[in-house]
């Protein structure tokens, strides 16, 4: 398993709550990093990054 896999559980593990109304890679919004990641966003405008790092 690899970051990429565990980036995918994630977002169909968060994507199904009400509370979320978006869910992009780093990749899709232009975060300068070379690092996985996500970032969402909650329905009261709030927005998260969520940086994966495979430490093994």
């Amino acid at each position: 398993m690899n970051e990429a896999d565990i980036q995918e559980i994630i977002i169909d593990a968060i994507s199904d709550q009400d509370e979320i109304t978006r869910v992009r890679t780093f990749e899709e919004v232009g975060v300068l990093t070379t690092n996985n990641g996500l970032v969402v966003r909650t329905s009261d405008g709030s927005e998260f990054q969520i940086t994966i790092i495979q430490s093994r």
